[in-house]
């Protein structure tokens, strides 16, 4: 694997893990009425990789930097940048929702549902072709999934070993944040391959560095438009930065550093590796949330999901002949 693939991928894995620890405590640390605003999050963390961005530009481009920063303001590269901004400024107020109602190990599990729509989006608008091993993957993926999220799921007692019961039905706020993370994984799935097309493409002009600003960019507007709409009332009586703590500008560098982590496993691999990658941030953050935070007591048919989870991760990523791969489906 090449260096900069094989950085990106585990700087991801790293970073997913992470995230969805400190964005839980950061959330439920603080009551509902003092929480901070998830939108005006999402702004400051745009504005972040716009400013990353722009250093890597001056670093790494010292002599074209002005021709560079001159493509920022291409009108047509801007249009389009818009439409992944949109759909990320979604998924990313909908992801604080999804781990303010579920357990961080959970969130991880579910959110790899986001590989199956990724890779139907990567087969009807990049023409990725796809064989029976990475089709088995994939359903594998759907049914580990769902394993782990069976209501009244067998609860095993590990202090007795074969001693389980059945636990309660899952209330109403997980219902809601379980449909929070399936509204991401479809907008993940579509943003991702839309995005996966710009960066790749040779007809879209600047850097990677350039696209990306441009992508932050587009999301800054889109993320004050949404703030101001949905939150604007409760931005001007409390201020922009209500509710903010030390964990909190944590969660939010570290969601900066990630989308320009998932950029560049984008750029050197393709979304649905990057998918995969997320799969072994399960292991991290279920040990985690299960021995250190006691945020969730495993249950068998949790801990079997998770296991199917990561098998088909290793499926669709099992060495096979260069004939049989496409050469930017697989690592």
């Amino acid at each position: 694997m090449e260096r900069p693939k094989l950085y990106s991928l585990i700087g991801l894995v790293v970073q997913s893990s992470v995230l969805a620890l400190t964005m839980r405590y950061s959330r439920t640390s603080q009551d509902k009425e003092h929480r901070y605003s998830t939108s005006s999050a999402v702004v400051i963390s745009e504005l972040m990789k716009v400013i990353i961005c722009l250093l890597a530009m001056a670093f790494t481009a010292r002599k074209t930097l002005l021709s560079q920063l001159a493509l920022l303001s291409n009108t047509r590269e801007l249009v389009r940048s818009s439409v992944p901004a949109l759909l990320y400024t979604v998924q990313n107020n909908l992801l604080f929702v999804a781990v303010t109602y579920l357990d961080a190990a959970t969130f991880q599990v579910t959110y790899q549902l986001k590989i199956l729509t990724t890779a139907i989006f990567s087969v009807c608008f990049l023409r990725r072709q796809l064989d029976i091993i990475h089709w088995s993957a994939l359903v594998l993926l759907t049914s580990g999934v769902g394993l782990a999220q069976i209501p009244g799921a067998v609860q095993c007692n590990t202090d007795t070993p074969g001693d389980c019961q059945l636990v309660k039905m899952r209330g109403r706020d997980t219902i809601f944040g379980l449909m929070s993370v399936f509204a991401m994984c479809v907008s993940s799935g579509f943003a991702g391959v839309y995005t996966e097309k710009i960066l790749k493409s040779a007809g879209t002009a600047g850097s990677l560095w350039v696209k990306n600003t441009r992508l932050s960019m587009s999301s800054v507007f889109v993320g004050l438009f949404y703030l101001f709409s949905v939150e604007g009332s409760s931005v001007w009586e409390r201020g922009f930065l209500y509710g903010y703590q030390a964990i909190t500008w944590l969660v939010i560098l570290q969601q900066a550093s990630l989308g320009l982590l998932t950029a560049l496993v984008m750029k050197y691999a393709d979304n649905i590796i990057k998918g995969f990658a997320s799969s072994i941030a399960i292991v991290i953050t279920t040990f985690v949330s299960s021995m250190i935070l006691n945020d969730l007591q495993l249950s068998c048919s949790f801990l079997i999901g998770a296991f199917v989870v990561m098998g088909s991760a290793l499926l669709y990523n099992v060495d096979r002949n260069s004939e049989l791969r496409h050469p930017d489906t697989l690592v």
